[in-house]
């Protein structure tokens, strides 16, 4: 009995092979120029949630990603960063930001104690692979324009001081020196 052909052969949904390779490339520049990023499982929410998510990330400098684990763990490799290896586990999405990476691990945190589904899982943050434990930490530690001003603020205590006590000798001899013309 001979087959037939009832209509066009249907593509496949994920694209193929060299869709897959092309969303390696694309994940493995957004890791590459990455100043840190922080890897979550988001087994539990709802697509509204997630979408929700992204848009309150997005003001923040944070970009918000579903991703595959195989194609993740690929593009982690190409660009140099073959540890996040070890934090995938699960259906993971990644948060990358390129601003302060006190602000990527505040805002996650905050998000995921809203959405309690959402589980930080681990993160690289300056070239170092973090636990989820060291995320949390990190988060408790005040920004970094915070952390400038307190060190700025320290420098230049000892030397409003140093200049009050030089000019307060100036200013107590011109003041005598008034008091005397006045008389």
């Amino acid at each position: 009995m001979a087959k037939i052909k009832t209509g066009p052969k249907v593509k496949r949904k994920g694209g193929g092979v060299a869709a897959k390779a092309k969303k390696v490339e694309s994940l493995a520049g957004d890791l590459g120029g990455a100043v840190s990023l922080v890897v979550t499982e988001y087994r539990g929410l709802k697509v509204g949630e997630l979408q929700e998510l992204r848009r309150r990330l997005r003001p923040r400098g944070i970009e918000y990603h579903v991703v595959k684990n195989s194609l993740f763990a690929r593009a982690a490799e190409q660009s140099g960063k073959g540890e996040l290896r070890s934090i995938l586990a699960g259906p993971t999405a990644v948060a990358i930001g390129n601003g302060d990476e006190v602000e990527l691990a505040k805002s996650l945190v905050d998000e995921a104690r809203v959405l309690k589904a959402l589980k930080i899982l681990g993160a690289l943050i300056g070239g170092r692979a973090m636990s989820a434990e060291d995320v949390t930490s990190l988060a408790r530690l005040p920004g970094r324009p915070q952390l400038q001003a307190t060190f700025v603020g320290t420098l230049q205590a000892p030397l409003a001081g140093v200049v009050g006590v030089l000019t307060a000798a100036q200013g107590n001899l011109v003041r005598v020196l008034q008091a005397r013309g006045s008389q």
